[in-house]
């Protein structure tokens, strides 16, 4: 009998845990609607015209990017002990709120140092409603809320020990900030490298509104930044034992994305060239990309659990 009530007791519990939870979700979740419409808003552009008037694709699969991100961030955000549910929601909706802020930095810095002078975003995605430009927009995003999500998992340093509770929370705020801005100069880094050593010029294929190649430079942004969350993710007790595990990290998947993508090119094509496929014919396989893309973020997921 007493058994039955503490099962009862825990039943109704995870009930109201489960409630409060989805609740905070939406909640950020219509808030960060509202500053998505915003930004746009301020480009001169509608989002509810793009989604439903035009029917534009490209701007949809950006939109899915970021909505993907805001979950992540959120996943991120509620892992680790309950504190009550009123600091709860005053933790998980601070977070939360600078999580979206650094999103929408990150397509910002996407489209101002990553592809400056080399073709507008607004003309790629509202004009020509190129779907290729708008999986790259939409892995910015998923491939910076991963970067968050391992940089708000576990704990860090208490910079402001003798501030208790808000100086962890500030030094929180300070490590989340310091491993935004590295992972994205290092996915920076990492794109600057595929650009150079790619067969073929990423630039020029994605304005030619090839989709295909913005399905594998989209899967190699979130492959990169899978491993890097991967890396930094956990308990922070020491900068330099963190920045030996990116190293770690990054230098194997430099390495071992390009060799597990070309055994598993000649696994599943032992007769054709996934490049080929991609890029060399008159309608770029997007079929092909998709399996390349597989290639690329099955091999971070698989190298993450091995190492």
């Amino acid at each position: 009998m007493e058994s039955n009530i503490i099962l009862e007791d825990n039943t109704w519990l995870w009930i109201v845990n489960t409630l409060f939870y989805l609740s905070l979700y939406f909640l950020i979740f219509v808030i960060s609607n509202a500053i998505f419409k915003f930004k746009y808003r301020k480009k001169g552009i509608d989002v509810n015209s793009e989604l439903t008037v035009k029917d534009n694709a490209a701007f949809s699969i950006l939109t899915v990017g970021y909505y993907l991100g805001v979950l992540i961030i959120f996943l991120g955000v509620i892992q680790g002990h309950s504190a009550g549910y009123l600091e709860d929601a005053l933790i998980i909706s601070s977070y939360s709120m600078i999580g979206i802020l650094l999103l929408l930095l990150a397509s910002i810095f996407n489209e101002k140092v990553i592809f400056i002078k080399k073709f507008k975003f607004y003309k790629e995605i509202i004009r020509d409603e190129n779907k290729g430009t708008g999986f790259i927009e939409a892995a910015n995003f998923i491939g910076s809320a991963l970067i968050i999500y391992g940089a708000i998992t576990g704990t860090t340093i208490n910079f402001f020990a003798e501030l208790e509770e808000i100086g962890l929370f500030l030094s929180g705020c300070i490590s989340l900030i310091a491993f935004w801005i590295l992972g994205q100069l290092l996915l920076f880094l990492f794109f600057k490298i595929y650009a150079k050593y790619s067969p073929y010029n990423v630039f020029k294929q994605l304005e030619e509104d090839n989709e295909a190649v913005g399905i594998v430079y989209s899967s190699i942004f979130i492959s990169i930044s899978y491993l890097y969350s991967q890396a930094i993710k956990g308990n922070l007790e020491s900068w330099e034992l963190m920045l030996e595990n990116i190293a770690y990290y990054l230098v194997l998947g430099l390495i071992l994305l390009p060799v597990s993508r070309f055994i598993i090119d000649k696994i599943i094509l032992p007769k054709s060239s996934l490049t080929d496929e991609i890029v060399h014919q008159e309608i770029p396989n997007k079929g092909a990309a998709i399996i390349e893309a597989f290639a690329y973020i099955g091999s971070a997921i698989l190298i993450s659990y091995c190492i």
